[in-house]
């Protein structure tokens, strides 16, 4: 089922296909309206996407029964706030996969897609034209007014993995529609294979003004050093980035950007926060990064900076509830105040920019409120009770003295020795041509100390009472090694469930 709130998108009515919508004519909506409109927008989405699914969707009509929900009471939208939160262990895993689609009917949708499973067993997502009409809206929107791409010639590169996952696929078929309305853009979809990512940069990138690689950001990362190393030289190309999948730092960006010689940090890469669930469900712009790099207090949380997005409630309703973020949205599974156990937080438009200068104000300025999310919780490790954040060990790994020697990943986990003392390991790998020294795992182990003990009062605290019982023990592994860094893996888990 098409979300009927698509209909504000386009100049006419006719939303049955991707090519009568008018970008130019959204996107000056997304700088002009007031952040009241975009509001009200996303509270009458999710009332009606709440009445259509509780008439049409089985599942959803029988979990409100059981908890003793009468639809018809459900008027407003603070009506609608009380109503039960559903995830995915106590709801979608509940059914039978059909009855959580619209109608109870599954070959409604067109494809399906699976999780990564990344916080438990893959599951099978299906989706429809909704959610593909969704994502080309989004990717037309950031690529044309934050990537120029209908000034210059471009070349996509998508190095998402391809198959069953959704990142790349969806992409795929994202620009591929968005290249067809005359933008003069082409897109190559290589996957995770470095050997012909390299290649086509070499064999046709001078053909274009422009680069656009999306991917994984450890993945993007492991291609830029694998090029240098092989002598490619990133900065005679103009090369910009989409990142999904996985937060990182300001430090990081910096380091990447600097491979390829950009020098604008806010106009050359963009983070998207997405799920298999739900595909987009926010994107960095220009003042997100802006608001990270000169603003970053405004969203730390135990002092980790979060990724830190803007959302179109047109397409996706959030809420904050206990820390962690809710969602309602159409797809071929209609998600009602789903949630994904992300931990973030949500700000409207009004209450950032009242920290933002009259000029900053001055530039193209998307007026949609802001969502910021940290870690899964189930990749945070507890020490003694102390919340150990992956962000701060990316942080510390991310530092001159030690980035010339590991690669960003590892995985870390609270164990437990002999005598029954808990310690933290940190398992970390090492670029090509590194060995595990021992005054390297010396060196690591330092800086990851002061790392934390900088960052996260609570482990400086409890270093100040249990002593060298605190401090991380490091391992290191060489290059994709097996156990924790196989290539052949969508994403780096970077805790280890014990």
């Amino acid at each position: 089922m098409l979300n009927p709130y698509l209909k504000l998108f386009y100049k006419s009515n006719r939303i049955e296909s991707f090519e009568n919508f008018d970008a130019g004519y959204f996107s000056k909506l997304l700088v002009s309206k007031k952040p009241a409109f975009w509001q009200k927008a996303g509270e009458r989405m999710a009332l009606s996407l709440f009445k259509s699914a509780s008439r049409r969707v089985p599942a959803y009509a029988d979990f409100l029964k059981k908890c003793r929900v009468k639809p018809e009471k459900i008027k407003k939208i603070d009506d609608f706030r009380h109503l039960p939160v559903t995830d995915k262990a106590g709801y979608l895993k509940s059914y039978p996969l059909e009855m959580l689609c619209w109608d109870g009917k599954l070959e409604k949708n067109s494809i399906f897609s699976v999780s990564s499973g990344s916080s438990g067993v893959p599951f099978f997502w299906p989706r429809g034209e909704n959610l593909e009409l969704e994502t080309s809206i989004y990717h037309e929107l950031f690529l044309k007014d934050f990537f120029g791409i209908g000034r210059r010639p471009t070349l996509f590169i998508n190095t998402f993995s391809m198959g069953i996952y959704i990142a790349g696929v969806l992409t795929l078929n994202a620009v591929l529609k968005i290249s067809q309305k005359n933008y003069p853009l082409m897109i190559i979809t290589p996957g995770i294979n470095l050997d012909e990512i390299l290649r086509i940069v070499r064999e046709i990138g001078s053909k274009f003004e422009q680069i656009i690689i999306s991917g994984y950001p450890p993945f993007i990362k492991d291609m830029l050093e694998r090029g240098e190393m092989e002598g490619l030289n990133w900065k005679k190309i103009k090369i910009k980035f989409l990142f999904a999948t996985e937060g990182f730092s300001e430090q990081w960006r910096d380091y990447v950007l600097n491979k390829v010689g950009a020098k604008d940090p806010l106009n050359n890469s963009l983070n998207i926060y997405g799920s298999a669930d739900a595909g987009i469900l926010g994107h960095e712009t220009p003042i997100c990064i802006f608001l990270r790099r000169k603003l970053p207090d405004l969203f730390k949380r135990d002092n980790v900076l979060p990724t830190l997005t803007q959302y179109n409630p047109f397409l996706k309703f959030f809420e904050i509830v206990n820390n962690e973020v809710i969602f309602s949205c159409y797809g071929g599974i209609p998600l009602i105040r789903y949630n994904i156990h992300d931990s973030g937080g949500i700000k409207n438009f009004n209450e950032v920019a009242e920290k933002l200068s009259a000029e900053t104000l001055r530039n193209k300025v998307w007026k949609l409120p802001f969502l910021y999310v940290f870690s899964k919780s189930d990749n945070i490790c507890s020490l003694y009770g102390v919340k150990i954040y992956p962000e701060n060990i990316r942080t510390a790994l991310e530092k001159p003295a030690l980035n010339k020697s590991v690669t960003g990943k590892f995985v870390m986990a609270a164990k437990n020795k002999g005598n029954q003392d808990q310690y933290l390991e940190i398992n970390c790998e090492l670029k090509n041509g590194v060995n595990p020294a021992e005054n390297l795992k010396e060196k690591a182990r330092n800086v990851i100390f002061k790392t934390l003990a900088d960052n996260n009062l609570e482990y400086r605290t409890l270093h100040a009472s249990i002593g060298k019982k605190a401090d991380p023990e490091i391992i290191l592994w060489l290059k994709d090694h097996q156990k924790y860094f196989d290539p052949k893996s969508i994403k780096q888990r970077w805790k280890k469930n014990l």
